[in-house]
This record gives structure tokens, C-alpha cells and sequence, in this order.
């Protein structure tokens, strides 16, 4: 792999530190052949690539955390313990992570690019030690390995769980060799801290907990994940996540909009890939590692989790190659970038080195991604169209041709779309809702959520019903009527600041959800008075904390629900998306409600 498109010494953003940096350049490419990344289900379909991977992640997690190559600190650099890597100074207690900046989609790439080069290093090393390897198969897809990514949007088509059995099943995994079968800790279900000094982590419970956790059964040094909660939680609220992805393809054609969760006032538009991502760090966190920005580095799944949503954005890149990265400040910085900075397509994405002299790389020379070694299944060689027909297989929920419904038990179809792109499956029916009235256009409801992301200091949920629900809020997220949980997702320490919050936006998509209850013959979605008669009475907003405590909603500050309302064009064909028209608040919905958007609010 060459040198970052146009990238030389003193470039703007190219910003030359020191000498002797760990150079960040990604997998090679062998015979000018750029491999896929692949979904983490496709991936186990090739025995020696799969072996391959869970032994060099293995081996990756039990290097001396000293090593700036180390799992320990490559995960390290999100958050805790805020101590510099590879020598690049701090300027205040943050991770170096960017969030909720418009360098959020685009800082991630070159750290899942980091990961996956060392990850690629180990592969090698394991492939070149199995000596029962006669004919090379391991060497030679040890060759063109990258690492997965978890498509948590796509549905299954046999009823299993969103989230993959080897990633939640066993703190113990088989790998299978040439020369038999070995069983190994099982390096994606996850991590164990090794030494097991804690000191570095001064936050309770996380500086009693040995090894990273989901959904902690307790606070308590023995804690325990609770890993088929978790996947409850992800399978229930799958319909969303693809929903939601399909809207941010359609009706976000600016960059500024689509990446980030930073609430930009007077646009209805509240929905970013941050936000959506947000969601699944809230879920499968819920109190552990993934659901703080300061310890979220260290779960397995957050490699996993970050390569899906660099695949998302590079989809959209494809689908919208004339908008990227603007001017913009930062509203609450980094351990690198102080808040207020103004901030660009050429501002240094520290700490990431392309070189060993101390340069960095930065938005402008990380936007092809073949150019940094990989693709992926849905964009690699296509068309425009190509592109659009393999995102509507998996996810047509809202494909305009075909609404798809939430299942009437548990909230997500299990036959949505044939699984082609990723190669999940080849064969499936597509379960739907009516067709969309036969004028070819029809109406999408969505419930916009914004709120002050230092609203609790904590990361925080806030949940969408639509219908009755138990009153219990640790039942909120297995909830049948629940439609979706946006979740807000701070550091370990975030004071609220009145005078300085940075308000944060998402959306939950409403649509699937009515039509299932216009299916039981609940609401006429053809008549928009009676349907926005029916929001008022049935749709239901909570906030809980990440421990499932109840928050009143008057007292969240500035947490504002809201109803808005597009006309939509269908699409005529499978490799065509529908048009959207501008997005209406129907303020009247959530009027004089405790936390709604009410008459004379600011949009």
C-alpha cells in the first residue's frame, strides 16, 4: 500500500511531531488485490481465516501492555488511563477520542485501521508457526486477512440472535487446526485486564471489575456479564437500527448531518451515524465497559461495532461523494483538542502516525478506503445503483417499494431482506407490511430526541413506546411495544455545565411500528389527523440511567421529544431509493406533555 493520496511533509494537517512513531499504514496488499473486511458471520464460513483470527487476537490480548501495539493500549487511547501514546502529549483528561464533533466518523478510521494492522501482524505470526500446514491454506489466507465487522442491522433469516453466538456464547472457544482442535480463552467474549492492576482505572466499579463486562450483573468485584440480556436487548431493537441507517442514507446528504450527534438547530434532520452507533454502545454496555467513552475500548465488540460503522460510512461516502468533512468547532474537545477548536478536513487526527517521522493523518487523506488496504462487500467495484440494490436487500425496512413491520412478539422480523451483500444468506422471503399507497408516495413518522448531553453526568437512556408498557424500568428495553432507546454516551466523569452543554440529537423512526398497529386495525395511517390523534394518546417516552433507574422526564434538562412528519416519493426500482421530501414538526403531538416539544420551542 502507497503513501496517503497527496500527502507530504508539510502538508496542511499533516502535522510533523517527532521521529521514531509507530507508523500506522494498515494491512498490506498482496498482488494488488484489496481485500474485504467481512461480516463477522461470513468470516467463520472460512475455517482458516476464522481460526486465524480468534488465535491472533488471542495472542494480540496477552501482549506486554507496556507495547504501544499492545490490545491493552490501543484500546487505551478512547479513554482511560489518559496517558500518552506513542508519545503524543495530552491537553487535558480526555480520551483522545472525538465525539460529538464533526471528526468523529473520520478520527475512528485510522484507530480500527491501527487495531487492525496489529491484529494482521499476529495472524501472520500465528499462520507462520503451524507447522502441520503442508499445503500453505493458513499462510495464504493469513495473507489477506482483515478484520470483521458485526453487522448489527442486518436481521437473520432463522430466528437466531442479532449479536453472534462466539461473541457472547463461552468465556472458551474451540480452534480448529490442521493438526486438531485446542481450546483457547475465548478473545471476543472479552478481555481480561493482565496484570491485573487496576490502579490506572480510579472510576468504581471499574477498578474492581478483572475483566471488561456487558450488562454487569452486580458492581461488585465478581460481577458477571449478562450477555443473553444483552442479545435480547440487540435482536429486540433490530428493526430500528436498519431503519434508521436507510434514513440516514436517503434524507442526510451533508456530512455535518449524517456523522455527527451535535444538535444543529432549525434542522428537523436529528439523526446522525454517532447517534446510531450511540445505540449500541448503550446496549450492550448498560453499565459495563462498552456504555462509557472511557472504558469502552477495552470490549471486543467495540472493534467489532466501530468496523460496522466505518462500513456504514463508507456506504454513504459512495452514495454522497460530494459532501465530507467541514469547518466547524469542536463543542467539547479531546485529550488533544481543546474545546472551541476550530477544526477541518486537514486537522491532524491524533495520535495517529502514518509514518515513522511523527506526521499524522487526517480527514483528507483517510477518505479512500482502498487506499488504506480494505473495502468492503457492499461498495468495493460497485455503481451507485449496484449499491443501493445491495443496501436495500439487507435492510428494507423502509425501501419505499416495501415498508417492513416489527414482528408482533418481540419487536424485529426475522425474514426481512435476503442477507446478499454481506453474505449472510442467499435465499430468504421478505416479510412486509402493505405496500405504500398506490400514488407511489406515502408519509414517514419519526420522534426526534434532543437533550443536554450532561443532562445526568452519566450515559443515559431515553426510550420511545408506542402502546402500553410495564412500569418496571428494567423491563423498558425487552418491552414489545418499545420502538427504540436512544442513547446518550458521556465519559466516566462529565459535570453538568449549564452555562456550556452541548445539546445532542437522535431520532427514532415511528413508521414500522404504526403500520404494525394499523395492521391490527388500531390507526388509519391515511388520515394524518387520526394518526397524529393516535401519537398523542399511545406514544410514550422514559429516561433511565444506565443502572435502570427511572428519571422523571421534567427534570432532565433541556430534553426536548418531538414528532415529525416527511413525504415520500417510493422508489420504482430495487437499485433506487425513495425521495424524500423536507421533514415537518407536528408540534401538537407532544404539546404541553412533561419533556415534549410544545408551541414556540425552538426546532
Amino acid at each position: 500500500m502507497g503513501a496517503p493520496v497527496n500527502v507530504q511533509e508539510g502538508t496542511p494537517g499533516i502535522e510533523r511531531r517527532q521521529s521514531n512513531t509507530f507508523a500506522i499504514r494498515g494491512a498490506p496488499v498482496i498482488n494488488g488485490q484489496i481485500p474485504q473486511r467481512l461480516e463477522i458471520r461470513q468470516l467463520r464460513k472460512n475455517n482458516a481465516q476464522w481460526n486465524l483470527y480468534l488465535l491472533g487476537l488471542n495472542q494480540m490480548q496477552q501482549m506486554d501492555q507496556s507495547d504501544v501495539r499492545s490490545y491493552y493500549q490501543l484500546s487505551a487511547i478512547h479513554g482511560r488511563p489518559f496517558t500518552p501514546w506513542d508519545g503524543v502529549p495530552l491537553v487535558q483528561e480526555l480520551g483522545y477520542c472525538s465525539h460529538t464533533s464533526n471528526l468523529f466518523a473520520t478520527w475512528h478510521r485510522p484507530y480500527v485501521l491501527a487495531f487492525e494492522q496489529v491484529l494482521y501482524d499476529n495472524v501472520q505470526d500465528v499462520a507462520n508457526s503451524i507447522q502441520s500446514d503442508t499445503t500453505g491454506e493458513y499462510k495464504a489466507a493469513a495473507s489477506t486477512f482483515r478484520h470483521p465487522y458485526w453487522d448489527w442491522a442486518a436481521p437473520t433469516t432463522d430466528g437466531s440472535p442479532i449479536m453472534p453466538a462466539p461473541v457472547s456464547g463461552s468465556p472458551f472457544i474451540v480452534v480448529n487446526l490442521p493438526n486438531g482442535s485446542q481450546t483457547i480463552n475465548n478473545p471476543l467474549y472479552q478481555y481480561n485486564f493482565a496484570p491485573s492492576d487496576l490502579s490506572s482505572f480510579p472510576d468504581s466499579p471499574f477498578n474492581v471489575w478483572q475483566q471488561t463486562l456487558r450488562y454487569p450483573s452486580t458492581k461488585a468485584a465478581g460481577a458477571a456479564s449478562q450477555d443473553s440480556l444483552v442479545s435480547q436487548q440487540i435482536t429486540q431493537s433490530q428493526g430500528t437500527y436498519a431503519q434508521r441507517f436507510m434514513n440516514l442514507l436517503q434524507a442526510y446528504p451533508r456530512f455535518t448531518n449524517f456523522s455527527n450527534s451535535a444538535w444543529t438547530p432549525n434542522s428537523p434532520g436529528y439523526d446522525s451515524l454517532e447517534s446510531l452507533h450511540n445505540q449500541i454502545h448503550g446496549l450492550i454496555g448498560n453499565g459495563g465497559h462498552m456504555g462509557v467513552i472511557d472504558y469502552a475500548g477495552f470490549d471486543p465488540l467495540f472493534w467489532l461495532h466501530h468496523a460496522n460503522t466505518d462500513r456504514l460510512l463508507a456506504i454513504w461516502q459512495a452514495l454522497h461523494p460530494d459532501s465530507y468533512v467541514e469547518s466547524s468547532q469542536e463543542p467539547i474537545g479531546s485529550a488533544v483538542l481543546a474545546a472551541g477548536t476550530q477544526t477541518d478536513v486537514n486537522t491532524p487526527l491524533k495520535p495517529f502516525h502514518w509514518d515513522t517521522n511523527g506526521n499524522y493523518w487526517s480527514s483528507a487523506t483517510v477518505t479512500n478506503i482502498s487506499e488504506l488496504g480494505y473495502s468492503y462487500p457492499e461498495v468495493q467495484g460497485k455503481s451507485q445503483p449496484e449499491i443501493k440494490a445491495a443496501v436495500n436487500a439487507l435492510y428494507a425496512t423502509s425501501s419505499g417499494k416495501t415498508i417492513t413491520r416489527r414482528d408482533s412478539v418481540g419487536g424485529t422480523d426475522n425474514q426481512l431482506a435476503p442477507l446478499i451483500a454481506a453474505g449472510l444468506s442467499s435465499e430468504a422471503p421478505v416479510e412486509t407490511a402493505p405496500d405504500p399507497p398506490a400514488t407511489g408516495n406515502y408519509t414517514e413518522w419519526l420522534s426526534n430526541i434532543r437533550v443536554a448531553k450532561d443532562a445526568l453526568e452519566q450515559t443515559f437512556f431515553v426510550h420511545i413506546f408506542l402502546g402500553d408498557f410495564n412500569p418496571d424500568p428494567k423491563t423498558w428495553t425487552f418491552e414489545p411495544n418499545l420502538v427504540g432507546s436512544h442513547s446518550v454516551i458521556t465519559p466516566y466523569v462529565m459535570k453538568r455545565d449549564p452555562n456550556q452543554s452541548t445539546i445532542v440529537t437522535g431520532q427514532i423512526p415511528l413508521t414500522r411500528a404504526l403500520r404494525a398497529d394499523e395492521q391490527k386495525g388500531l390507526v388509519n395511517m391515511g388520515n394524518e389527523t387520526a394518526t397524529k390523534d393516535y401519537l398523542t394518546k399511545n406514544l410514550h417516552w422514559r429516561v433511565t440511567t444506565m443502572d435502570d433507574k427511572d428519571v422523571p422526564r421534567d427534570q432532565v434538562p433541556d430534553l426536548k421529544v418531538s414528532v415529525v412528519t416527511a413525504n415520500v416519493q417510493a422508489a420504482e426500482a430495487d437499485d433506487e431509493f425513495p425521495i424524500w421530501g423536507e421533514m415537518k414538526v407536528q408540534t401538537d403531538v407532544t404539546d404541553g406533555r412533561p419533556a415534549g416539544l410544545g408551541v414556540g420551542d425552538a426546532v
